[in-house]
């Protein structure tokens, strides 16, 4: 395992992180007993991250995380998000309080059986009353409840805004090589500010696995607005990911070429792709040891993009042509 500067938190982190959603059930039930196996097989490979929400559940994931990290606790880094409204949360205030988050906090501190979260993060990628989380964050952290804070977010301006005071020390942002938007301004842009960068939706929900073909039909739990645009997007990214496969080999699967492939620019410091099982756990952290030749980049960057196209803050598609 390979492990970087977390920007400007001065955090060291693991190159390739956990992605707790799926401890929630979000892709079928996971066990308490199938959670703390699949969080222990990730740390025996040196995985020291571990990304969850209070909207996770709402709040199962950020419970068995918890409990799978007990008696490990100070071996690594709890990551941890605030502010979705809705989506199932139980959270239909808009986090015009400080105090509201500050409670929200104390709640995430209760189940993860922790007494400081090293990374609170901003779930909404646009919201508000950016100032009010802002504030918030920064008197948690001289309280000693966080270590730093950041936002998740596509777009640059909602990034600016969070780190007007120069404290936000975190961006997690959506980036796979198949949607390669992020490359052409906000990892730039995170940079040169010194912002460390979590890359969630890696793997492009399963499509840069391998284990999904053209006859593969989705039920709601996994692709709930499934309909003739989604087939055809689905289809395109099987086209896409399917060019890939040429660098594939008995050594190196399309997940851990894909994962290499966001390791390699310079402005990421970690990948945090979901896993449920010790066998993706193990897998998805050997992509820490996948190098891949410049001749390999290019070939994945000249591959059309084929993601759902982010929104900005004006709610309107972020241009995704290539610069």
């Amino acid at each position: 395992m390979e492990y970087r500067r977390l920007g400007k938190t001065g955090l060291e982190v693991s190159v390739v992180g956990m992605g707790c959603w799926g401890l929630s059930g979000g892709l079928g039930h996971v066990s308490q007993a199938q959670a703390n196996a699949t969080v222990h097989a990730a740390i025996d490979a040196g995985v020291t991250l571990f990304d969850t929400a209070d909207a996770y559940g709402p709040r199962l994931s950020e419970l068995m995380l918890g409990k799978a990290l007990h008696g490990v606790r100070d071996q690594v880094l709890i990551a941890t998000k605030v502010g979705q409204i809705g989506w199932n949360t139980g959270h239909l205030l808009s986090y015009e309080s400080v105090e509201h988050v500050h409670n929200c906090c104390d709640a995430s501190l209760y189940r993860l059986g922790t007494d400081v979260i090293d990374i609170y993060q901003c779930h909404q990628p646009n919201p508000a009353h950016p100032e009010v989380l802002v504030e918030a964050f920064e008197q948690l952290i001289q309280a000693g409840k966080i270590r730093s804070y950041g936002v998740s977010t596509d777009d640059p301006a909602v990034l600016q805004a969070f780190d007007a005071r120069g404290g936000n020390g975190v961006c997690q942002l959506g980036y796979s090589a198949l949607n390669r938007t992020a490359e052409r301004e906000l990892l730039p842009l995170c940079a040169d500010r010194d912002i460390g960068t979590l890359v969630r939706v890696p793997l492009e929900r399963g499509i840069l696995t391998g284990k999904f073909d053209r006859d593969t039909v989705f039920d709601d739990m996994n692709r709930s607005a499934w309909n003739d645009a989604a087939r055809a997007e689905f289809l395109a990214q099987l086209d896409a990911a399917d060019q890939m496969r040429p660098l594939t080999n008995a050594r190196r699967s399309l997940t851990q070429v894909s994962l290499a492939y966001l390791l390699a620019h310079p402005a990421v410091t970690s990948v945090i792709p979901g896993m449920k099982t010790p066998e993706q756990a193990r897998g998805n952290a050997a992509a820490a040891d996948v190098a891949l030749t410049a001749d390999e980049l290019q070939m994945i960057r000249e591959i059309p993009e084929a993601a759902t196209v982010p929104l900005g803050a004006s709610g309107k598609p972020i241009d995704r042509s290539p610069t």
